[in-house]
């Protein structure tokens, strides 16, 4: 029997992924939605874009066990469902998801056919992508913040399968086409 593989995508903010995501997802991969406590954005629906959740019931979720990963950020809760990860782990369909390095981490110590795919950009194509988002000076800097001292250190990118580096000066399309090559034809990390 043939087992599906979960391709996670993760890197820092404004690196792509979402993008990439986009892109990647057919009939043939498919995406995970996760779990989130967050209010809905504008053009987002439920069930399609996150499953929004209050955060009474997420606690309660977590409390059950019914998730393989989930963490805190900005004040909301994010995760992903058990039952989702094993529909695809257990099935012959593939799957692409977002996930924090702690999401990584434990999808990867859980199940074997994961395949983590860092996804990258220099600081400066990050902090131009970050300043056209509608944030606070101050969520900007911390965001790369972050991506300078962690996410683009030698210890995060070490838990990658794969490494794709997507700053403006690649366009996106050529980025897509080297994800979209890792997931047809297997891992080569770059």
């Amino acid at each position: 029997m043939v087992l599906g593989t979960i391709f996670v995508l993760y890197g820092p903010s404004a690196s792509g992924k979402t993008e990439i995501q986009r892109h990647l997802t057919t009939d043939h991969l498919f995406r995970i939605i996760t779990v989130t406590t967050r209010p809905p954005r504008e053009h987002e629906i439920h069930s399609i874009h996150y499953i929004f959740t209050d955060k009474k019931q997420f606690k309660q979720g977590v409390a059950d066990n019914q998730f393989v990963e989930w963490t805190q950020y900005n004040g909301e809760f994010y995760g992903t469902l058990k039952s989702s990860v094993e529909e695809i782990i257990t099935g012959d369909q593939n799957a692409v998801i977002i996930l924090d390095i702690a999401g990584v981490r434990a999808l990867k110590s859980l199940y074997n056919n994961v395949t983590a795919i860092f996804i990258g950009a220099d600081l400066e194509s990050l902090q131009r992508r970050l300043e056209n988002r509608n944030m606070s000076r101050k969520e900007l800097t911390e965001r790369l913040n972050k991506a300078k001292f962690e996410e683009l250190s030698e210890p995060y990118l070490n838990l990658a399968d794969a490494i794709v580096w997507n700053s403006d000066e690649t366009p996106l399309e050529q980025s897509i086409h080297r994800v979209q090559t890792i997931i047809s034809h297997g891992v080569s990390a770059e």
